[in-house]
């Protein structure tokens, strides 16, 4: 049987215990919860992308991890051209380099793209025409 003494002693261990616990708890909660730092984390991104032909020989394979669904198949006379096009476009607020290979593996070309598109910045060019009064409408009925 336990003495007075040992079942403190167990009570104060347990309580030390349970804080520890809680304490690493709240700690893992504020690192998952808390928002990113960005002077931790660099905010500048390279888009890498890979034009390789086919092991079919039918056509090329854009590939990036930039890409949602990689790899995307182009294939005809233009099919580097538009891979380059789309990937070019894909990466419009990254810059982005973009390397094709031949079916050696050496590379040929090499191309980078510069972010245009600031993070700010609004594209509406196409909504800013002005609305044209419509005669028929009861505000312009002399």
């Amino acid at each position: 049987m336990k003495t007075l003494a040992q079942r403190r002693r167990d009570v104060v261990d347990l309580t030390k215990r349970g804080r520890r616990v809680l304490k690493a708890s709240i700690n893992l909660v504020q690192q998952c919860w808390a928002k990113p730092n960005r002077l931790k984390h660099s905010t500048i991104s390279i888009h890498v992308y890979e034009i390789r032909p086919r092991a079919d020989k039918r056509g090329f394979d854009l590939i990036s991890d930039a890409l949602p669904c990689s790899p995307l198949w182009y294939r005809g006379p233009k099919a580097i051209r538009d891979a380059i096009g789309y990937a070019k476009f894909y990466s419009r607020s990254h810059d982005a380099v973009i390397r094709v290979y031949d079916a050696a593996g050496n590379e040929i070309e090499t191309h980078q793209h510069a972010g245009d598109f600031e993070s700010g910045e609004l594209l509406l060019s196409s909504h800013r025409s002005f609305a044209k009064p419509n005669v028929h409408d009861s505000a312009f009925i002399a």
